[in-house]
């Protein structure tokens, strides 16, 4: 397939490390960006820097591929669209967070402080990340006119065809790409840490029971062992199968951690087993070790290892 694909990694000051936009292009069609980057200047100007390097523009995008809703990877793409025209797809799942950020963004706020509650956050420390949550807001903007993907439908970008693989876990909405054997993954598989799970989107349930079928949903492709990974964050690599092998084993591992902290018969929320398990937890860490222990809980409960003892408490069942 004659493209070129150019990794560029533009730096946030909140998250764990540079998010990666991809841009695919070739001689005979305009640039495609997979992600945008943090909405700052300074992400939109090194963008502009870096395209330039490889011969492209801002102007001259076609279109915009979101892997998922977070400001990290779709801030950037209302001011992208406005300079250049481009089309802004995402999935239909994450499509109300992009299409309408700052006219929901008070309401999910909301939606993450009862989160918090629900998973035993003291207060003091739920005021402390919604302070932090604040700050969000300006980080990315509506993009009214973002159009909704479905799983299993083709995109025709330029001389390619996109499929689009809905792989829900990391956000409901949560999507790869895939352009021949090329795998562009967001944060559903990354190459070095597990993306959080449960954490990062409270209107819906069952997160990490979605989030393992959709790596199984990966192992399931015909060209599979052949498929070079761009990840959402850090390098790209070549067949999936080994890091979804231990990311499986890592979940597994998880789940027995959390029964063996309830086995000494305590009874704890799910922010009093992530102290547990990950040690003291602060800023925007607190809603990410506590809403993956919730969304291991969730699962645990179903199976009949954990019991529910009081609306927010656990024990071993």
């Amino acid at each position: 397939m004659d493209l070129e694909v150019h990794q560029i990694a533009i730096p946030n000051p909140y998250f764990e490390s540079p998010t990666n936009v991809f841009c695919i292009h070739n001689a005979h069609s305009p640039p495609v960006l997979i992600d945008t980057g943090i909405g700052t200047p300074e992400s939109l100007s090194l963008l502009r820097h870096e395209l330039s390097q490889h011969g492209c523009s801002l102007k001259d995008i076609a279109a915009i591929l979101l892997t998922h809703k977070h400001v990290d990877h779709s801030g950037l793409a209302r001011a992208l669209q406005e300079e250049s025209g481009a089309a802004v797809y995402v999935h239909s799942d994450d499509w109300a967070d992009v299409a309408c950020f700052e006219e929901r963004h008070e309401k999910v706020s909301q939606l993450y402080l009862e989160a918090m509650r629900r998973w035993g956050v003291p207060e003091e420390i739920i005021l402390a990340v919604g302070n932090l949550r604040a700050r969000f807001a300006q980080l990315s903007r509506s993009v009214p006119t973002a159009q909704k993907i479905s799983d299993g439908q083709i995109l025709r970008c330029g001389d390619w065809e996109v499929y689009v693989l809905h792989t829900p876990g990391h956000t409901q909405g949560s999507a790869c790409f895939l352009l021949g054997e090329k795998l562009f993954s967001g944060d559903h598989l990354l190459p070095t840490y597990t993306a959080n799970v449960g954490a990062t989107d409270v209107t819906t349930k069952g997160h990490l029971e979605k989030f393992l079928g959709s790596l199984q949903k990966i192992l399931a492709l015909p060209n599979v062992a052949s498929l070079e990974i761009y990840p959402g964050h850090g390098q790209p690599w070549t067949d999936p199968r080994p890091r979804i092998k231990k990311i499986l084993k890592h979940h597994r591992e998880r789940a027995e951690r959390i029964v063996q902290i309830l086995s000494d018969g305590q009874t704890l929320t799910a922010f009093e087993i992530a102290q547990k398990l990950f040690g003291r937890l602060k800023d925007y860490h607190v809603l990410l070790g506590a809403g993956e222990v919730y969304a291991h809980l969730e699962v645990l409960e179903s199976q009949g290892y954990v019991r529910r003892v009081e609306s927010y408490r656990f024990a071993i069942a």
